[in-house]
């Protein structure tokens, strides 16, 4: 040893491998086949040191160890390993304080994997590491953590209160914590869990979110305040409550199971205690607890034939034969010791232990190793007890020694000594600690009913050995033996090797095999026989395939197997027999995953057949394991179905690694041995486990242990041998948990934040994510149950208790609603009669079904199923108790269930309204007075209804009013919206159809309405004019408006301005000139369409300028003589819907002077015109004369006064810089469609320049530019 006295780096680590290391391993190691290992600390790992290493990698072999697995990780397991002793030693002083100087830790053993490579760990023990078999369940398991617990310990508990539980597991992650505070507290977590598990008590405090144990629940001192549902603060560091601090009131699993009691009046009544064992002592600190190191090593078996006369008869002792080769050549997994003891009155050892191994011929010798033929020692005369001590003597050779090997006693039965003989037969088992399993072969009794069933003289030795045992009952015909004996004692032989060593598997080599089919086909004459078999992911690639005869010519010529693919396999050249194993098997390399069919030509007698198996190895991979048991200790004990007090439940735990399996499909079945009058086979009876965590039987659900009561056996009394078939339940089971791999120096673990981790156990184990299992498929033989007394006439069993029972109180109806799960009449079988509860002011007298009975409970549904019902209690303000349970036709009653507490508001206080009427008058003399009650408090009533119940009826009916009225008041406001809307459009209409568009020297286009503005309508200085194709008025405008715009043209005002009318603007002083006002008609259309040409109004128009008299520009008389040149009327496109938005925004403008209407714009007085303009040579007078105008309008002047003002022209002028020529008069183009873009726009004045307030143009709503 190296002792380090101060923090070193790589370098110093480096002189010491070398000056130290090195010369220790030429010393000790001369011929260099050292090996070296290290952890991962960084010094160890740096480069420097690896290459140290590869330098004298032929002198010393390095061992490189992943971190990820505690398996192949020696030293940082070791680590862990030393430092359990300093938990253990805090476990036992916790221990030895709880229980008031009672009890403490008086030795512990601890099992390493027997895969760890432990020599470097001797030298820090006080003891070397022995040697051991492997344990059948452990009291500790420690593996990785839990999805739901964590690091933390859990117990699970099966079975009721007062009983151990299965196990404890715990995570490796709490051992490796070195810190002083940590051992502390993984001491007391881990006392917790071991009170549960050695002296039967649950969880004294409630769950978050759980409904049957609440995480709180009202103070039954103070009734309406909530409290904590756990001990008091003051024992949190103990593992359960005290006498004084237990309130037998809290919805806790502790006083539901255990029907209130305290924890420790549950511990005082265990065996540890009770009748004053272990008294408190004296001793201020508890002895030092003595750890011891194992591992475990290779399993053992001896088989012990039974030798005797009796085993001449018939073809007995072949079978015997040839199943035991059969299992030792083809079953037993390499690297397991076997060895074969034959007994008579005296006992010899054929086959020494040896290790089987697959490449040698061992297997062959110790298969082969039994006499071809038994002896002539009668039956009476042999001795039981001579083979097992031959046993124990072979098993003695070995340096492991005796203990943890395994006996299998192929044995009658009959005869097994006397009792002195039987009592040292069960000394030697408990004294060595080794396990015997009988396989009673062949058990011979009547094929008819019997009020009994005879017994073998085993059952000291089975109830000693762990209660597991097999029958194979006598099913010879005449002078022969059914192949049914020979497979069924090669089934009770695989069954007790997996019993011990499922788990091994051996460097380099395979498992036990798992029975995937089996199928019996009874003799025919020249038939086939077919079925199929369903290979999963949990089995290894390489399958057998079995036929197994009692003469090889029952087997034709024809098998035939299909693969999941629908290859057909060709194996006439894969065949192989073993006549000393009355086998044909087809090995199967690398066999697909999926459903297999086969076809087997069966030529076997009448009176045998054919038996065809198919086994494979467990996948290496997948861990699928099952493991069953019975509510009875000892498994043998014989059953007496008249004995309600001796119900068994059965239990059955499915696991794929350390999960459980959760919704999986577990069947259990028990067979009767033995045939009936017939000679048939009896018809077995299947049983399915739940794992529902209901409470009675199964405790905690999700958990991956599936329990059931064993159902009454209304036959007659017998052997039974019980079985279990688990699957995945057609792809719906299910794994907890999502499993990652950290990148740490610890183990594989998972992703669990210290804060979610729980406590164990609720009603039910809560997994916040799961995932599917993949497809799986055992089938598990557990023994024999024997039932000695026939089932009674009468029903003597009660129905199961109910303990899922929750209450909910709704506030606003003061009514109490129970949930409960139904249970059966005979336990969880069958459907009970009727139900009764009762409802006490006190937890006490509920506990003693003392109070108000529930009325109204429903009839009971099937078991499983979840029932309510809905109750109306009349006690306010006061804390109730409730409880349930089931009774039967016979009157038989079940268990108490769990009591619920409940509170229950009082109602409103209703005024009753004082009237001048007397109250006699609404008392009716012939009605029964109310009864009264002391202390509760009655509701109030109005009109024979309750208070709630008027609540109810006048919040609804309030209810149902304030509806209607917003509806009605919705539709109201939606309709005069819709009409105001309506209204609007049609004066906008009417009044758009009024707008004017006022032409000044500033080209102003203003709507009267100048306070909103359009966007659409907004012409930019810097768009782009389109060149749209024009429509004619003909073409666009119906026939009444062009009526109507010619006789408007012919009017008085449809002439341009004339002298006489300028002259009277002057002689009247009104403003010169008038405007020249145009009445626009406005209507927009959406983007998709254009305007019509019966519904649109006239697009724009202006007729082409003329000449009369002095040359001057004036107007036509007919605006329409004729089309303009530039339209073609054939060119003009049709109407076509879809046109864009300026084509819809086109507008028609009339044009009138009102010269009878002056307006508030008019042009300036000081306006130049041009002087090219010639004045109209028209006769206006005498057209005046002609034509009447409208009376909105005033006379015109006379003509003399027309050569005082000049006409306004407008025109559309391009806007040029100074010095430009002046703006030229274009001609106005034909109306269009769709509204133009204008790049510029200006006012030609001549002799003045256009100024920038005079070229801009305000934003305008739907006017027309002319």
């Amino acid at each position: 040893m190296i002792s380090l006295h101060e923090r070193i780096n790589s370098r110093d680590y480096l002189g010491i491998l070398g000056d130290q290391v090195h010369s220790m391993v030429q010393e000790l190691f001369p011929e260099g086949n050292a090996i070296f290992q290290d952890d991962n600390a960084p010094i160890h790992t740096a480069r420097i040191v690896k290459e140290w290493h590869k330098e004298h990698s032929n002198e010393v072999e390095h061992l490189i160890w992943p971190p990820q697995s505690p398996n192949l990780n020696i030293i940082e397991s070791l680590w862990s390993i030393l430092e359990n002793q300093n938990m253990l030693s805090e476990f036992s002083s916790a221990l030895w304080k709880a229980t008031s100087y009672r009890a403490s830790l008086r030795s512990a053993t601890v099992s390493l994997p027997r895969n760890w490579h432990t020599n470097t760990l001797t030298c820090s023990l006080l003891h070397p590491i022995s040697p051991t078999a492997p344990t059948l369940q452990s009291h500790i398991t420690v593996t990785r953590e839990h999805p739901v617990f964590g690091s933390q310990p859990w117990t699970q508990q099966s079975r009721g209160c007062g009983q151990p539980g299965n196990y404890i597991h715990m995570g490796d992650e709490l051992l490796r914590r070195n810190q002083n505070e940590s051992h502390v507290q993984a001491a007391h977590l881990l006392l917790r869990e071991w009170a549960k598990f050695r002296w039967g008590i649950f969880e004294e405090k409630g769950h978050e979110g759980d409904e049957v144990f609440p995480s709180s629940y009202r103070d039954p001192k103070s009734g309406n305040t909530f409290r904590s549902n756990k001990c008091s603060e003051e024992r949190r560091l103990l593992p359960f409550c005290n006498k004084r601090d237990h309130v037998p009131e809290a919805p806790t699993k502790h006083n539901v199971q255990c029907a209130g009691r305290s924890a420790w009046e549950v511990i005082q009544h265990n065996q540890d205690f009770r009748n004053g064992r272990n008294p408190p002592r004296n001793l201020t600190s508890p002895l030092s607890p003595m750890i011891k190191f194992v591992q475990e090593s290779a399993p053992r078996y001896v088989i012990v034939v039974e030798d005797t006369a009796v085993m001449n008869l018939q073809r007995r002792w072949e079978f015997v034969r040839k199943a035991v080769r059969r299992a030792v050549v083809y079953d037993v997994p390499d690297g397991v010791h076997m060895a074969v003891v034959v007994f008579n009155s005296k006992a010899r050892t054929v086959a020494p232990l040896s290790r089987m191994e697959s490449v040698s011929d061992v297997r062959q010798r110790v298969g082969s190793s039994l006499p071809r033929n038994p002896s002539s020692v009668p039956e009476r005369q042999k001795c039981i007890l001579c083979g097992l001590q031959e046993a124990l003597k072979s098993l003695k050779v070995d340096p492991v020694g005796a203990a943890g090997a395994n006996v299998i006693l192929v044995t009658t039965g009959e005869g097994a000594g006397t009792s002195h003989q039987m009592e040292e037969i069960v000394r030697l088992i408990k004294t060595e600690g080794v396990h015997v399993i009988p396989i009673l072969y062949p058990l011979t009794e009547r094929p008819w009913p019997s009020t009994s069933v005879s017994s073998h003289g085993l059952e000291p030795l089975v109830n000693a050995a762990g209660g597991h045992a097999f029958t194979i009952m006598d099913e010879g015909v005449g002078n022969d033996s059914k192949v049914s004996m020979m497979v069924a004692l090669m089934d009770a032989l695989l069954a007790a090797l997996q019993m011990w060593s499922s788990n091994f598997v051996a460097e380099g080599s395979e498992g036990t095999p798992v029975l995937v089919h089996s199928a019996a086909y009874p003799g025919s004459i020249a038939s086939i026989s077919s079925g199929s078999f369903e290979i999963d992911d949990s089995l290894a690639p390489n399958v057998r395939f079995s036929i197994y005869y009692y003469d090889l010519n029952h087997v034709g010529n024809t098998i035939q197997l299909t693969a999941p693919s629908g290859t057909v396999m060709a194996s006439v050249n894969m065949q192989e027999e073993d006549g000393d194993a009355n086998v044909i098997f087809v090995n199967i390399p690398n066999a697909e995953r999926g459903l297999w069919t086969y076809e087997v030509e069966n030529r076997a007698d009448s009176h045998q057949g054919l038996h065809i198996q198919v086994t494979a190895p467990p996948s290496t991979t997948r861990n699928i394991q099952v493991r069953l048991w019975t509510s009875d200790k000892r498994g043998m004990r014989s059953l007496n179905a008249s004995n309600p007090a001796g119900a068994v439940i059965l239990y059955a735990e499915v696991t794929e690694g350390e999960l459980p399996v959760l919704n999986a499909r577990v069947v259990a079945k028990l067979q009767l041995l033995g045939t009936n009058i017939s000679g048939n086979s009896y018809s077995p009876i299947y049983v399915d486990l739940y794992d529902n965590g209901h409470g009675d039987p199964d405790i905690t659900g999700d958990d991956g242990v599936y329990s059931r009561y064993l159902p009454r056996l209304h036959t007659f009394p017998g052997r039974y041998e019980l079985s279990v078939t688990v699957d995945d339940n057609n792809r719906l089971a299910k794994l907890p948990g999502q499993e990652i791999t950290t990148i740490s120096h610890h183990s594989r673990k998972y992703q669990l934040h210290e804060s979610q981790k729980k406590s164990c156990c609720g009603s039910a184990i809560r997994y916040d994510h799961t995932r599917l299992v993949a497809p799986f498929r055992r089938e598990i033989t557990y023994g024999i149950v024997n039932v000695i007394d026939a089932a009674p006439n009468r029903d003597t069993f009660p129905p199961a208790r109910i303990l899922d029972l929750r209450a909910l109180i709704n506030d606003t109806t003061r009514t109490m609603t129970l949930t409960w799960t139904a249970v059966g009449d005979d336990y969880d079988w069958g459907r009970a009669d009727h139900y009764e509860g009762v409802m006490a002011d006190s937890w006490s007298e509920a506990k003693a079904l003392a109070g108000e009975r529930l009325p109204n409970l429903p009839a009971p549904l099937g078991v499983g199923n979840e029932q309510k019902v809905i109750l109306f209690p009349e006690k306010y303000e006061q804390l109730l108790y409730v409880t349930l349970r089931a009774l039967d036709k016979a009157g038989n009653r079940g268990g108490l269930g769990n009591i619920v507490s409940v509170w229950i508001p009082r109602p409103p206080t209703t005024f009753v309204e004082m009237t001048t009427r007397r109250h006699d008058d609404f008392i009716d003399e012939d009605a029964a007075p109310e009864p009264a009650t002391s202390g509760i408090s009655q509701p109030v009533r109005i009109a024979g209804l309750a208070l709630e119940d008027m609540a109810v009826i006048l919040g609804s009916v309030g209810g149902f009013l304030i509806i209607v009225t917003v509806l009605a008041t919705y539709c109201y406001c939606s309709v005069s919206r819709r009409r105001k809307q309506q209204q609007k459009k049609e004066s906008d209409k009417a009044e758009s159809n009024r707008n004017v568009m006022i032409k000044t020297n500033s080209s102003l286009m203003i709507d009267q309405d100048e306070s909103q503005d359009s966007v659409d309508s907004t012409v930019k200085d810097n768009e782009v004019i389109q060149e749209v194709r024009p429509m004619s008025p003909v073409q666009s405008w119906a026939a009444s408006k062009l009526l109507q715009e010619h006789e408007r043209r012919f009017s008085v005002t449809s002439g341009p301005i004339s002298a006489e009318h300028l002259q009277y603007q002057a002689a009247t002083g009104l403003q010169e000139p008038f405007p020249d006002v145009t009445l626009t008609g406005t209507h927009s259309y959406p983007s998709s369409q254009t305007p019509s040409t019966t519904h649109s109004d006239p697009p724009a128009y202006q007729p082409p300028y003329t000449t009369a008299g002095n040359d001057l520009p004036g107007y036509a008389p007919y605006p329409y003589p004729t089309y303009h040149p530039a339209y073609n009327h054939e060119e003009l496109p049709p109407y076509t819907p879809g046109m864009s938005s300026q084509s819809s925004q086109a507008s028609t403008a009339y044009t009138h002077d009102l010269s009878s209407q002056p307006s508030e714009m008019s042009y300036p007085h000081d306006a130049v015109y041009p002087a090219d303009v010639t004045p109209y040579s028209g006769d206006m007078a005498a057209y005046a004369l002609t034509t009447t105008p409208p009376v909105m309008y005033m006379s015109l002047p006379d003509e003399n006064a027309r050569g005082h003002v000049t006409p306004v022209i407008t025109t559309t002028a391009t806007i040029t810089s100074a010095g430009a020529p002046g703006p030229q008069r274009s001609k106005v183009p034909p109306p269009v469609a769709p509204k133009p873009q204008i790049s510029a726009r200006a006012v030609a004045v001549s002799g003045v320049n256009t100024t920038a307030s005079t070229l801009s143009e305000p934003k305008r709503r739907n006017v027309t530019q002319v």
